[in-house]
């Protein structure tokens, strides 16, 4: 399981992320609370048939996770 951590508005954040196959997904978390949309991206082919990296889609959909609590996408 991949994370990343980081501190907005003087909470501290977790965004915790793994793989499923070909599936990256990632969701932030405040605690054991959700903070954040569950983000998902799938390995596709990308110019000549090749794969995207492992790490550039888990660093995408990591970030987007953060993000979302950081512009307030999951605000009740």
């Amino acid at each position: 399981m991949a994370t990343l951590k980081f501190k907005h508005e003087d909470k501290n954040y977790t965004v915790k992320g793994e793989w499923d196959k070909n599936t990256f997904t990632a969701q932030a978390f405040q605690g054991k609370k959700e903070a954040s949309t569950v983000f998902s991206m799938e390995k596709t082919k990308v110019n000549d048939g090749e794969l995207a990296a492992d790490d550039a889609l888990a660093n995408a959909v990591m970030e987007a996770a953060k993000d979302d609590v950081i512009n307030g996408g999951n605000e009740s």
